[in-house]
């Protein structure tokens, strides 16, 4: 069975979910969202962003996962946030009016610099 090629890491409350499959299509969608329900369950990460650098092309079941999750995750205040999208693939998020409710970053190194970022602010003013 075609599968997505999916690695996980976590830090703290985040999982950093790697998404290696330039096609993901019907094929992979349940795949997609089980393996992200069960890094959930086996962690209790409640926070993930998905490294979409190596996905070219997501259809509308792939999509239909990732809201599915979110929804999931937003009844515990959880939060889904999608890096490093390509053009394509983030056009299509706009399109379907998605990125109002999962944030598009340009990078997960951006989220380590926005939290480095906060470290410094939250230590100076104490």
């Amino acid at each position: 069975m075609d599968a997505p090629d999916i690695q996980f890491k976590h830090q703290g409350n985040l999982a950093i979910v790697a998404v290696d499959k330039p096609m993901l299509t019907s094929l992979q969608a349940d795949r997609l969202l089980s393996s992200l329900r069960a890094y959930r369950e086996q962690t209790g990460c409640n926070r993930f962003v998905i490294d979409m650098a190596g996905v070219d092309f997501i259809d509308s079941a792939c999509i239909g996962s990732l809201v599915t999750f979110l929804m999931e995750i937003d009844k515990t205040g959880g939060k889904l946030i999608l890096a490093a999208c390509q053009p394509t693939v983030e056009e299509l998020l706009k399109i379907t009016g998605l990125t109002t409710h999962i944030p598009l970053i340009a990078s997960v190194d951006q989220l380590q610099d926005d939290n480095d970022q906060a470290d410094h602010t939250e230590s100076d003013a104490a």
